[in-house]
């Protein structure tokens, strides 16, 4: 008889390669044909949704939902300062000129 584990959801601090620490509501979920970690951040205008690939953990601890909401309100905002913006350029020519 084989013996599956669950996957991960619980509430945590997630401790990343490149020294960032993210705290919400962690999930393993598989997403590509790989495995992923989620994690869902409670910030003041909703929740903030992020995926990181499973390398690049570098420590989880299990905390208390309690614990993580009161960390998030002494963090700063985890949604970027300026959103990424998609920019359209008009087409261009073989030579490098705009197509008229």
């Amino acid at each position: 008889m084989t013996e599956t584990t669950p996957a991960f959801s619980s509430w945590a601090k997630l401790e990343l390669m490149g020294h960032r620490t993210r705290v919400g509501f962690v999930q393993e979920v598989e997403m590509f044909g790989g495995k992923l970690l989620r994690i869902d951040i409670p910030a003041n205008g909703g929740d903030v949704t992020e995926f990181y690939g499973c390398s690049s953990v570098y420590a989880l601890s299990p905390v208390s939902e309690e614990i993580a909401r009161d960390y998030m309100k002494r963090c700063s905002d985890p949604r970027p300062v300026r959103p990424m913006e998609y920019r359209l350029e008009a087409p261009r020519d073989e030579f490098g000129g705009d197509e008229e």
